[in-house]
């Protein structure tokens, strides 16, 4: 009896996943990680176009000018496709200094196409690195290495910031 309502009742989960999916009719749109909910990501203010120095004016301290047409020495593949600018610096959030690499594309469109891949790469990396680290040494010395854990696209940037998402979440208040 089961299984024959087994389809039609995956059908309607299917259905109810995608309904509620793709409902958000706000500015923002949230995504979560697949490590049990939290939050890693945010895509927020379509319209808006940053340079370098409203991150300044917002808190970024001492950016660093990076090459944005970086390689890949192993693959040759480039780190940031399409990127007009990346910045390396460090903000004083409330969880105390962390650093925050922003990254420039001439378009909304430009940095959720060809940067959203990178930035999640980036935090996959570090997380990966991170699950090494902790299964050769103890817990104690693996946390010390917080790497970039999440990312927000404001506008034609991306921010990915070390630890969380709140970090990014304060330097953009200060954007508005």
């Amino acid at each position: 009896m089961y299984r024959e309502k087994l389809p039609a009742l995956s059908i309607l989960i299917v259905a109810l996943i995608l309904f509620t999916g793709c409902s958000s009719s706000s500015d923002e749109l949230d995504s979560g990680s697949e490590d049990g909910g939290i939050l890693t990501s945010r895509i927020t203010n379509e319209g808006s176009i940053h340079v370098i120095a409203d991150f300044e004016a917002a808190g970024l301290k001492k950016p660093k000018s990076l090459k944005a047409d970086a390689v890949d020495k192993k693959t040759g593949e480039a780190i940031t496709p399409e990127a007009t600018e990346v910045h390396l610096g460090f903000f004083k959030s409330s969880m105390g200094p962390k650093d925050v690499e922003v990254r420039f594309y001439k378009s909304h469109s430009d940095a959720i196409t060809y940067g959203v891949p990178t930035a999640e790469k980036t935090i996959n990396t570090i997380v990966a690195f991170t699950n090494a680290l902790i299964e050769v040494k103890s817990s104690e010395s693996a946390t010390s290495t917080a790497g970039y854990g999440a990312y927000i696209v404001t506008g034609n940037a991306i921010m990915i910031c070390q630890g969380q998402i709140e970090v990014c979440d304060e330097l953009l208040d200060g954007l508005k």
